[in-house]
């Protein structure tokens, strides 16, 4: 079977290598002179056979004086994070040390690219005196590739008459006609025949027939943790697609990488089928690492139950494992954080937050630090929380990327949360929108609501109901979904329907309700929510009146009837 063996490192340098100008080609002369003049076009597309040896043609001709940054295209750069990857590194190989700062960005992924990473490339390329020529070569080799065609569209839209890109393809495809078409003055030239020749990517990376099936699920199984880290999941996903399922099943490492693939896809049979199988033949630290893969995925729908189910059944974890054990560190806070317990949080969220430290993931301790201060925040340490936000700025300082990821959510919330809190109403709407914008590039359905109910709310407090009814509208839309509001059941029974069984309660006693079936007393219910006991006590006469039941087990039940829980 042919697969494709994945490429030792982010790009092969090969594919940065300007080819030569050979003999025996057809010289087109015209052609060349016209690219040579076309110093103002922000786009040229050359379709044909020729394509390419015309563009190297142009980037070799004696009245030539602009910097090719070349990039030969392999259908895997399909993968939006490594096409950038691979046109930061083009156009560093024409221009030394270009786009440090878009490189460390993408470490966040796809969903930065088009917010930060495409405009700082397009911005450092706009800089006097580059004039660069940016090569993509075999552009139709992608396919589809909708997100790199869309971000591209971006690069043409942000671009200065320093820079142009030159696409070479073989066979006009509607991507390159779309781009032709979006950019103004875009020049278009079917180029003449010429020979075939290998890639440069090619010759690197294939340099030998393809490996037998149990071969490319070895390199798989040595290589998708890199690709992942460097934010290229199509890639992997293409990588595993490509395997034999024989191939795949007796690959053990592959294990957690498949479950991985099965829950993004939402392949249910699938994850099943995994987890009851498990790895073989070494299940320990691989059938454990499935577990946090499946308590994530349950996390994310919020389905809080099934998280803690799953988390529940972790034992053995890899002793040479940092990032494992700081991930499992990190689920057991965010559980607890959202089932409104904030003391048992805390102590999960210190743990992640050393181990991060000790094993230097940033971006685990830029997560840990931001919930911290969110707790501190809601308790109204406010010192507390404004140290934690210091050590957040600190992070963000020594890595932009940190706060740039999905993980800077909480602390964007801590920080809307101590300003709202303080009764800094107007204030707070630009740390929670962050909060929101950050939520969406990957956080929990629980993650991305919050913002949006606490902006909501300072919206109606700075006396602007329609940007909080839309506010209520997008978190309503988002929980309708989730299995588990935990401690978001008193700000969504704000924004429910009249008549809902949740306008029975007020928010403090939905809070109080949520934590009657943990089994905790009334005086632990009250230290988990920062309230007295006869308080708690008050509001449990409350919740026993309002849905008509006589015990604490009889609420429960009736809590559940209704929908409240």
């Amino acid at each position: 079977m042919d697969v494709a063996i994945p490429t030792r490192g982010a790009v092969a340098p090969a594919k940065h290598h300007v080819p030569a100008r050979r003999d025996g080609l057809v010289a087109c002369d015209a052609l060349v002179d016209q690219l040579v003049a076309s110093r103002d076009a922000p786009l040229v597309v050359a379709t044909g056979a020729g394509a390419s040896a015309l563009l190297a043609q142009w980037a070799h001709a004696p009245g030539q004086s602009r910097p090719f940054a070349w990039l030969a295209l392999d259908p895997e750069d399909a993968d939006p994070v490594r096409f950038w990857r691979g046109v930061i590194g083009a156009l560093r190989a024409a221009h030394p040390g270009f786009g440090a700062e878009a490189e460390r960005l993408l470490r966040i992924g796809a969903p930065a690219l088009r917010p930060a990473i495409v405009p700082l490339i397009a911005a450092e390329a706009a800089v006097p005196g580059h004039g660069t020529v940016l090569v993509l070569d075999g552009l139709d080799r992608l396919g589809t590739a909708a997100e790199v065609h869309a971000t591209l569209e971006l690069l043409l839209d942000a671009r200065a008459a320093e820079l142009t890109v030159a696409i070479a393809a073989r066979t006009p495809t509607a991507a390159s006609t779309e781009l032709s078409h979006h950019a103004t003055h875009a020049m278009t030239i079917d180029a003449p025949a010429d020979p075939p020749r290998l890639s440069a990517a090619t010759a690197i990376d294939h340099p030998q027939s393809p490996p037998g099936p149990a071969r490319a699920a070895a390199l798989v199984a040595d290589r998708w943790e890199a690709a992942l880290a460097r934010g290229e999941a199509p890639t992997v996903l293409a990588w595993l697609d490509a395997l034999s399922p024989d191939a795949a099943d007796a690959e053990p490492r592959l294990w957690p990488v498949r479950l991985w693939a099965a829950l993004e896809a939402g392949r249910a049979e699938e994850v099943a089928r995994l987890i009851a199988s498990g790895p073989a033949p070494s299940p320990g630290p691989l059938r454990t690492r499935g577990l946090l893969l499946h308590a994530h995925d349950a996390l994310r729908r919020g389905d809080l139950a099934a998280t803690a189910r799953r988390l529940d059944r972790v034992t053995g974890l890899d002793a040479q494992s940092g990032f494992w054990h700081t991930t499992e560190a990190l689920l057991r806070a965010l559980e607890s954080f959202w089932r409104g317990r904030p003391r048992v949080a805390y102590r999960h969220f210190l743990r992640a937050a050393g181990l991060a430290e000790i094993h230097g993931d940033r971006l685990a301790l830029a997560y840990a630090t931001g919930y911290l201060a969110l707790i501190a925040a809601e308790g109204a340490d406010r010192d507390g929380a404004r140290r934690r936000l210091d050590r957040l700025e600190d992070l963000r300082d020594e890595d932009p990327a940190t706060g740039e990821h999905a993980v800077a959510c909480a602390g964007a919330l801590a920080e809307g949360r101590l300003l709202e809190l303080a009764g800094a109403c107007e204030s707070a709407v630009a740390p929670l929108e962050r909060a929101a914008a950050l939520a969406g590039r990957g956080g929990s359905l629980h993650e991305r609501a919050e913002p949006l109910l606490r902006l909501a709310a300072v919206h109606r407090a700075c006396q602007r109901p329609g940007e909080a009814a839309a506010c209520d509208a997008r978190a309503a839309a988002l929980l309708a979904g989730c299995p588990d509001l935990g401690r978001l059941a008193g700000p969504a029974a704000a924004v429910a329907p009249p008549g809902s069984p949740r306008d029975v309660l007020s928010p403090s006693e939905l809070a109080v309700l949520r934590l009657l079936p943990t089994g905790l007393s009334q005086r632990e219910i009250g230290a988990e929510l920062y309230l007295s006991v006869n308080t708690v006590k008050t509001h449990c006469r409350n919740i026993y009146t309002k849905i008509h039941a006589g015990s604490r087990e009889q609420a429960v039940a009736r809590a559940r009837r209704n929908g409240l829980l």
